[in-house]
């Protein structure tokens, strides 16, 4: 044995910890390296509490009926990618047949970004709301496209070019010359990611001095209609905030981690990496996290209410949310607003 460890030590003089884990990814499970199998290990621990959150999430959504709202069911489109995501990270792990390191890191590809471009049409979703209570028939029809199409075309151009492969500690786009480090990872993900980041800190803002503004001119009206709209914001508004939030914060690391490894490839720094490969995984149990962070998500934990709600799933009514039943209530004018009215149309609009 000691023989063994020290003629892998010898082999392995001149090389990074990250080309080791590069190497022997399709065996990670054995390698020899302890750093890459602590990466391995803790992302499969990330990506199962990722796995359980989603399905919980998707749990609550499906049997509360929840998918009738817009705002719910874009966090149920934000499960798919952030599963596969995880899934991705568990195969390195549980398969004993390993998958192609090019469709590992296709998916990858496709489930950062969809990931990103989901939180960005959240974003773009608060901030139409700030502005306009009844929501355009036609944008969930843009979003999908957006998120599914654009994402699908950016990740297909490495795999038609067999640019996808192991790339440290994960599959993807290689590096093994410049325009793979470059060109490829910077038009196929870097520049796209980035620029949602970009947006979703200039929307946020925006959203959050939109609503503020609102708030304080109504603030000291008991008009039950205003009473009902900051309800409103609180209920389903500000908690779908913490998304965008939740992933600018999470972004730091990452972004940080992949700005050295583009600029010094030759030198990863290990932290830096183990804190990435548990932040990519991971997103599905922060999701849960913040799903049920609303006081009426709680509520309905209860395993009775759930017994209940299983027992008598086919009879159960769609979920009852305020201003339900349609038509369009105007709100006086408040002081200091462009508008003349305020228009809140139905719950299928505006949630």
């Amino acid at each position: 044995y000691f023989i063994q460890s020290n003629l892998r030590v010898t082999m392995n003089e001149g090389r990074t910890w990250l080309q080791n884990c590069s190497e022997n990814y399709t065996n990670s499970a054995h390698n020899d390296d302890i750093r890459c199998r602590t990466i391995y290990y803790a992302r499969a621990v990330a990506a199962s509490l990722s796995i359980i959150g989603c399905f919980l999430v998707v749990f609550i959504i499906v049997l509360y009926r929840k998918y009738n709202r817009f705002t719910q069911r874009l966090v149920l489109y934000l499960v798919i990618p952030t599963i596969v995501i995880a899934g991705v990270a568990l195969d390195p792990v549980i398969s004993n047949v390993k998958t192609s390191c090019a469709v590992a890191g296709f998916f990858f590809n496709w489930g950062i970004l969809s990931q990103r471009f989901i939180i960005l049409c959240i974003v773009i979703h608060l901030l139409v709301f700030s502005f306009k209570t009844s929501r355009p028939w036609y944008l969930e029809a843009i979003f999908h496209v957006f998120t599914w199409g654009f994402s699908f075309c950016l990740s297909v151009i490495p795999l038609l070019g067999n640019h996808y492969g192991s790339a440290g500690v994960w599959c993807w786009i290689q590096g093994r010359n410049h325009y793979e480090l470059y060109n490829l990872r910077i038009f196929c993900f870097y520049f796209w990611a980035w620029l949602c980041i970009l947006i979703e800190i200039v929307c946020f803002a925006w959203v959050v001095i939109r609503i503020s503004r609102q708030l304080n001119l109504f603030g000291k009206s008991n008009d039950p209609v205003l009473l009902a709209l900051r309800k409103k914001y609180r209920d389903y508004i500000y908690p779908l905030m913490l998304y965008p939030l939740v992933n600018i914060v999470l972004a730091i690391p990452v972004t940080v981690n992949r700005v050295q490894n583009m600029l010094d490839p030759d030198h990863p720094i290990y932290p830096l990496f183990l804190v990435h490969s548990i932040i990519y995984p991971i997103w599905g149990f922060f999701n849960m996290m913040m799903y049920f962070m609303n006081k009426e998500t709680i509520r309905q934990l209860n395993p009775c209410a759930i017994a209940d709600r299983i027992l008598n799933f086919s009879t159960a009514p769609r979920e009852q949310t305020p201003f339900q039943g349609g038509g369009e209530v105007q709100l006086p004018r408040p002081p200091g607003l462009m508008s003349t009215t305020t228009g809140i149309q139905s719950s299928h609009d505006m949630e």
